[in-house]
């Protein structure tokens, strides 16, 4: 019975854009870090990839891994100073 009241109560739309949102911000930090030299950008993504590919195999659902993806995926990314849209 508490499961309906709580599952009426929360919004996934609003809870997936909350986790987006800080997911988000910590991607960007992670680049400013880079960006500006306190983080050595080569070493900090052979870091990440090693980090996923020991935790791929004990994960179920890969999905999980997504935001390491992403962050993986913007350190990649050529760096362009397009501002803050």
């Amino acid at each position: 019975m508490e499961e309906a009241a709580l599952s009426e109560k929360l919004n996934t739309e609003a809870l997936s854009a909350a986790v987006a949102g800080f997911l988000a911000c910590q991607v960007l930090t992670v680049r400013f870090l880079v960006q500006e030299g306190i983080v050595d950008k080569d070493r900090l993504i052979a870091y990440l990839e090693t980090a996923l590919q020991e935790l791929a195999p004990g994960i179920e659902d890969q999905r999980a891994l997504f935001a390491l993806n992403q962050l993986l995926a913007s350190l990649r990314a050529p760096n362009t100073d397009v501002g803050l849209q």
